[in-house]
């Protein structure tokens, strides 16, 4: 429309329009047009790929964490929204979701999110086997620390709850010595 007026006010003030002209005026308006609109485009498409594959990421990192982490749970959370398009990934979040309401970890549940996971590589273009997903190192120094870490709040639990006490020894404080020796003086002759 805005170039049928442009030609037509040429074509009333006597100047000829030819219609490589029109297309010239059409690709200065719109072709910057048109390259921000793309340019848009791919970055929010490349937005959304971004934040599904770090969803991925952050779940395959803490999928058999001993203590779950607060941004595995929120990385869960946001499963609805990251993949709503996925027809076959949502389901199966909701499936593990229920799974995850019963306290008892069972062998279904860990199933249940190793289809989820693979679905969701799957859904990336990751080529990745569940059993691949099922392996995962943890050293043992961190499962150690773990369980020195809650051994040491449930013992100080009971302490704040009054449940048990603290165990205090007194003991008779070590005399300081009264005279300490002074030290040879560096690079002095010794006195004979």
């Amino acid at each position: 429309m805005t170039i049928y007026v442009i030609a037509q006010v040429a074509t009333d003030n006597g100047i000829s329009v030819k219609l490589t002209d029109i297309i010239m005026i059409a690709a200065v308006f719109l072709g910057p047009l048109f390259a921000v609109l793309i340019t848009l485009w791919w970055q929010e498409r490349k937005e959304k790929q971004a934040a599904k594959i770090n969803l991925f990421l952050t779940l395959m990192a803490y999928r058999k964490s001993l203590v779950p982490a607060a941004d595995w749970a929120r990385t869960l959370n946001l499963i609805d929204v990251v993949f709503a398009q996925h027809k076959t990934i949502v389901p199966l979040w909701h499936e593990y979701y229920n799974y995850l309401q019963n306290p008892e970890k069972s062998q279904a549940q860990d199933h249940k999110y190793l289809q989820l996971l693979s679905e969701i590589g799957r859904a990336l273009g990751y080529r990745i086997e569940q059993v691949d997903i099922d392996k995962f190192f943890e050293p043992g120094v961190h499962k150690n620390s773990i369980q020195l870490q809650t051994s040491i709040q449930l013992e100080l639990l009971k302490v704040l709850q009054g449940t048990e006490h603290f165990l205090v020894k007194t003991r008779t404080p070590i005399a300081p010595p009264t005279e300490l020796p002074s030290p040879p003086a560096a690079g002095l002759p010794k006195a004979e």
